[in-house]
């Protein structure tokens, strides 16, 4: 039994993670916000629920305390906030946690990036030696200083931390992304950006756990190396929708709107949030972030995660979507979620 710590645990990823590590007897330590609802994680058997937060770099000494493994999930997420924010938590957070580690004799780290590093308006099938492209939003600027930090800490520290890229995650439990676009088509208000046809990265969230798991479990080579999780297969944004559709028995999405229109109204949006002093409040309605990450074209390989890791998605757009739907259905029936 490996006794580890699973940061962000009250999260959508993370508590996938804690679900699959208690499945496979490890012993987890799950840290959440003392903001968080962590009664799901209170429900499980040799789970340990800490109270932590990436910017309180004494909650991370506590945590990191005789564990032998880390999986780093927590970080500030969106597009839209202030750059102190994001940093706080992206960088210099990540750096205190893998420091504390580090000190308290951890084995592993295993950290949580995005494929949002790599940038958007990508051409041809990319692979983890695209060079990193900052998009124009805090999240993808600090996950990529979070990076850099990264390499420097295995370079002249010998920090064993192993990071991993996931895509467009979706799946049960996802009240921010999946469950809104579920949502969105149930209503029939769906429409496609652009074409429809364009390739969307997208991958469950039970194959981004098996991949982090597999990231910790893996040798000495993976250190410093970075491996991005997506699907195994093609989807396009049209095929992710109305399988949606087909899932909860409505009618396929048709109606189409010009990708450039909505680009340039979100970039508008954001103008006047700025203008407007908001970048503490919710982010505007329609964002440039948002627009592409489902209606630009983006394929990623996942060769490197596949041969070195063992990494093998287990979950197709088909099977993946419909234990989605089928908790939305049931979260709505019982009141957890509200459309």
């Amino acid at each position: 039994m490996t006794k580890v710590l699973v940061t962000g645990a009250a999260g959508f990823l993370g508590g996938h993670l804690v679900d699959m590590l208690v499945e496979r007897g490890d012993e987890v330590r799950a840290m959440v916000r003392p903001v968080e609802d962590a009664s799901h994680l209170r429900s499980l058997s040799n789970v340990e629920v800490v109270h932590g937060d990436l910017t309180d770099a004494a909650s991370l000494k506590r945590a990191v305390k005789d564990v032998e493994r880390v999986y780093n999930v927590a970080a500030k997420t969106g597009p839209w906030g202030t750059e102190a924010a994001y940093n706080a938590a992206n960088v210099w957070g990540v750096a205190d946690l893998i420091q504390s580690a580090m000190d308290a004799g951890v084995k592993r780290i295993v950290h949580t990036s995005s494929i949002t590093v790599y940038g958007h308006h990508l051409h041809g099938i990319v692979t983890e030696d695209h060079p990193f492209h900052a998009e124009d939003n805090p999240y993808s600027r600090t996950k990529i200083a979070g990076e850099k930090l990264i390499v420097d800490l295995v370079k002249y520290q010998a920090a064993p931390v192993v990071i991993v890229r996931p895509a467009w995650i979706y799946g049960p439990r996802d009240n921010a992304s999946f469950g809104r676009f579920v949502s969105l088509v149930e209503s029939g208000k769906g429409f496609f950006i652009g074409s429809g046809r364009n390739i969307v990265p997208t991958v469950y969230v039970r194959d981004v756990a098996q991949g982090l798991i597999k990231a910790g479990d893996a040798g000495d080579f993976a250190v410093g190396r970075a491996y991005t999780l997506a699907d195994d297969r093609r989807v396009t944004q049209e095929e992710y929708l109305n399988t949606i559709a087909d899932f909860l028995g409505v009618e396929h999405i048709s109606r189409k709107l010009p990708y450039v229109a909505l680009y340039s109204a979100g970039r508008t949006a954001e103008l006047i949030w700025q203008a407007l002093g908001r970048r503490n409040a919710a982010a505007p309605p329609v964002t440039t972030y948002g627009i592409t990450l489902l209606g630009g074209n983006q394929e990623f390989s996942i060769d490197r995660a596949r041969q070195e890791l063992g990494y093998a998605p287990e979950y197709d757009i088909i099977r993946g979507v419909s234990e989605g739907v089928q908790w939305y259905i049931d979260a709505n029936v019982h009141g957890w979620i509200v459309s």
